[in-house]
């Protein structure tokens, strides 16, 4: 809860990136989840010497193992992130969101704008939500950003980044 009892919100702010749309993450993550099967392999192989096989092998399952439980959970994640922005595209309606703090704030090297939204929805208590805006962009105490909203769910997302004040 915020201070004025206004309840907090969660929800997705931008579309859930695609597979290959993150190039350096995605091949660092299939270089290690493919040392699992390769050390198995080296090991059943007989690419390995006979005193260090069972290690090896032990090695390549329990590998293995972790890269089929790691590989699961972000096969359910992505789906789940998927039937989010689903959902938002059917029923979601579209509300202003009105900016109620403003403050730049420092995104590493670069200069960012930290917002406070406070999003009405029709039938629904309002609630908060805070964001972070890259960039130069200032946004000014008062500026309407349009929030997706699904109706019955605790589910929003921006429409689009504020406009310049």
């Amino acid at each position: 809860m915020t201070s004025v009892g206004t309840p907090e919100a969660e929800g997705p702010v931008s579309r859930p990136p695609v597979f290959f749309q993150q190039p350096f993450w995605t091949a660092i993550g299939l270089a290690f989840m493919s040392t699992g099967p390769l050390v198995l392999a080296a090991g059943l192989g007989g690419y390995v010497p006979a005193e260090d096989k069972l290690a090896v092998v032990v090695t390549g399952v329990v590998l293995t193992a972790f890269t089929v439980v790691v590989t699961i959970i972000a096969v359910l994640g992505t789906a789940r992130d998927h039937r989010v922005w689903r959902d938002l595209d059917t029923a979601g309606v579209r509300v202003p969101g009105r900016v109620t703090s403003a403050e730049r704030v420092w995104c590493g090297e670069d200069r960012c704008t930290r917002v406070r939204m406070l999003v009405t929805v029709p039938g629904r208590p309002p609630f908060t939500t805070g964001h972070i805006v890259h960039g130069e962009k200032i946004v000014e105490v008062g500026t309407s950003i349009p929030v997706d909203v699904h109706p019955a769910r605790n589910l929003f997302r921006l429409v689009d980044e504020p406009s310049s004040g």
